[in-house]
C-alpha cells in the first residue's frame, strides 16, 4: 500500500488521521490534533466521501401507487408526497424544472436569491415545494419552512436557525442511503472530520469548531447527553442553561469548556446565525452535496410587525440575502454589538441558495423606490419570480397528460376514455372553459380540481358517455363563476 503526505488514513486503534511526515516504514499522523508515530502497514488509506450523491435528471417514479398518491394529493389541494409525482403533476413542471436547475447550476457565478411573488391561491407554495423537490433530486440539502409570528419569528434569528436545522432534508446517495436530520448530519461530519475541520469558515466559527471537536471524543449514539449536545448545536433548547450540555461533555476532553460560546437567544444576533448557515453550507459541499438551499415561505408576515420588530427582521433578511447573492459592493449590513468577530462572509459569497415566498401586496407601491428598498432580498430584476396563470395550451397539455396517465394506470376502470380523440376532446373542453373564464376569480387550484373531477366521476361509475362528462364540466364551471341562478 502506498501512503503519501497529506493522505487521510485510518488506524485500527487511533481512528482517522492525516499523514504529516513519512520516513521509510514510519509515519507521523495527526489524530484529532495529537501527533502519533506508527508503522505504515498499520494504516489504511481512507476514502473521504463514498458513495457520491445521486443526481436525477428525469422523473423516475412511474408506478401506479405513486401516481395515485399524487392524484389524490392535488385533488385535495395539498402537495404530492413524492418528488417525481410533484413534478409530473405540476402544470409546466418540466419547464420549472429546467429553470430551477439552471439557477442551481449557476449559483457560483450568479448567486441564488429568488423571491417568488404570488397572491393567495396562485400556487406560490406549490412552486416552492416544486423547487424543494428539484433541488433534492439535484443533490442539494434543502430546508423548507414557513414563517410564523410566534414559532418561526424572523425578528428572532435563533428561532429561524433552529427551524432550518430541524427541517434539513438530505438527497439520496448512490448506494441508496440517506442521512436523517441534524443527528445524521453530525454522523457524516464525524466520518469525515479530518477534512471538515480544515474548512476556512468552519475554523472561524467557535460554536461549530469547538462543539463538533468535543463530540469527536464520544461515540455517536442515542445517549441523552450526546443528543442534547447535538441539539444545542442545532439551536434547540436544552434543559441546562446556555451551553451547559456541550460544556459538560467538553470537561472530559482536551477542549476548554469556556472556549465554547453560548448559543445566543437575544434578538440582535442576525449575523451569528447567518454565519452558522454559511458554515453548514460549507460542510454540506465538503461532504459531497451541491450545497444548502433554504426556502422561506410566508415572508409577508413581517408586514404586520411593529417598527422595532420589522427592523430586526429586515436586518436578518439583509444578511441572508447578501450571503446568497454575489458580493453586493454597496456598504455593509448593520452589525450588532455582541462581542464576536466574524470574517466578512457577506463579501465572499455566494454561500447558500435562497428562495423566498411572498405575496406582492404593496411591495412595489412606490414606483421610484429601488428594488432593494422595496424588498431587501431583491438585488436585481433577475431575482424576481412572478407567478402568472398558465397559458391555455399549457393547461390543455396538462389535462391531456393527466387523463392519459390515468388510463394507462387504470385501463380496466377508464375504458370510457380509452380513445385518444375522446381524451383530447375532454382536455380541449377544459382548456376552452379556462380561456373563457381567465378574468374570473377562480384560482388555478380550482381548475386543477375541475380536471381531477373527470377521472373521479369515471372511477365512481357516475357517467356513461364523454358527452355527459363534458356537460358536467360545463355545469360545474357555470356554478363556480356564478353564471347560473340557484333555481336553474
Amino acid at each position: 500500500m502506498t501512503v503519501a503526505i497529506g493522505d487521510i488514513v485510518e488506524h485500527f486503534e487511533f481512528g482517522p488521521g492525516k499523514v504529516l511526515e513519512l520516513l521509510g516504514t514510519k509515519a507521523t499522523i495527526d489524530f484529532f490534533g495529537e501527533e502519533i508515530g506508527c508503522n505504515v502497514n498499520e494504516l489504511k488509506v481512507k476514502k473521504a466521501f463514498a458513495p457520491n450523491v445521486a443526481a436525477h435528471t428525469k422523473s423516475n417514479n412511474k408506478n401506479k401507487i405513486a401516481f395515485r398518491r399524487g392524484f389524490e394529493a392535488i385533488n385535495l389541494g395539498v402537495v404530492p408526497p413524492d418528488s417525481s409525482s410533484l413534478i409530473e403533476m405540476s402544470i409546466s413542471g418540466e419547464k420549472v424544472r429546467g429553470e430551477v436547475r439552471s439557477s442551481l447550476d449557476n449559483i457560483d457565478s450568479q448567486g441564488l436569491c429568488k423571491v417568488v411573488f404570488g397572491n393567495y391561491g396562485t400556487g406560490k407554495s406549490h412552486y416552492l415545494h416544486l423547487v424543494r423537490s428539484i433541488a433534492l433530486q439535484s443533490g442539494w440539502v434543502v430546508s423548507y419552512l414557513e414563517f410564523d409570528p410566534k414559532a418561526v419569528d424572523p425578528a428572532k434569528p435563533h428561532l429561524v436557525y433552529r427551524e432550518i436545522m430541524s427541517k434539513l432534508k438530505f438527497p439520496e446517495r448512490e448506494d441508496g442511503t440517506v442521512s436523517i436530520g441534524f443527528h445524521g448530519f453530525v454522523k457524516e461530519i464525524r466520518k469525515n472530520w479530518i477534512i471538515i475541520r480544515d474548512q476556512p469558515n468552519f475554523k472561524k466559527n467557535p460554536w461549530f469548531r469547538f462543539g463538533l471537536d468535543t463530540l469527536q471524543f464520544y461515540p455517536h449514539n442515542e445517549e441523552q447527553e450526546y443528543i442534547s449536545a447535538c441539539n444545542w448545536l442545532a439551536g434547540q433548547s436544552v434543559l441546562l442553561t446556555g451551553a451547559g450540555s456541550i460544556r459538560a461533555l467538553a470537561r472530559g476532553t482536551n477542549v476548554k469548556p469556556m472556549a465554547i460560546p453560548n448559543m445566543p437567544k437575544v434578538k440582535e444576533v442576525g449575523e451569528i446565525y447567518a454565519f452558522h448557515l454559511v458554515v453548514v453550507n460549507e460542510i454540506c459541499k465538503t461532504l459531497g452535496y451541491k450545497g444548502l438551499l433554504i426556502i422561506l415561505d410566508e415572508a409577508e408576515h413581517v408586514r404586520g410587525y411593529n417598527v422595532t420588530r420589522k427592523a430586526r427582521a429586515n436586518n436578518f433578511f439583509d444578511i441572508l440575502a447578501r450571503s446568497a447573492h454575489l458580493p453586493y459592493g454597496e456598504g455593509y449590513p448593520a452589525l450588532n454589538d455582541h462581542g464576536y468577530d466574524f470574517p466578512k462572509f457577506w463579501d465572499n459569497g455566494p454561500h447558500f441558495g435562497l428562495y423566498i415566498g411572498l405575496t406582492e401586496g404593496n411591495t412595489f407601491e412606490y414606483e421610484y423606490t429601488s428594488l432593494k428598498d422595496a424588498c431587501v432580498f431583491l438585488h436585481g430584476q433577475e431575482d424576481q419570480v412572478t407567478l402568472n396563470s398558465p397559458s391555455r395550451n399549457d393547461y390543455e397539455t396538462w389535462c391531456l397528460n393527466l387523463l392519459t396517465n390515468f388510463h394507462e394506470h387504470y385501463p380496466e376502470k377508464t375504458e370510457l376514455i380509452s380513445s385518444t380523440d375522446d381524451r383530447k376532446r375532454i382536455a380541449m373542453t377544459l382548456a376552452d372553459e379556462f380561456k373563457d373564464n381567465e378574468d374570473s376569480d377562480l384560482v388555478i387550484r380550482i381548475w386543477v380540481k375541475l380536471a381531477c373531477l373527470v377521472p373521479s366521476v369515471i372511477l365512481a361509475r357516475g357517467v356513461e358517455s364523454v358527452d355527459e362528462i363534458i356537460t358536467i364540466i360545463q355545469d360545474a364551471v357555470m356554478e363556480l363563476t356564478g353564471g347560473s341562478m340557484p333555481w336553474e
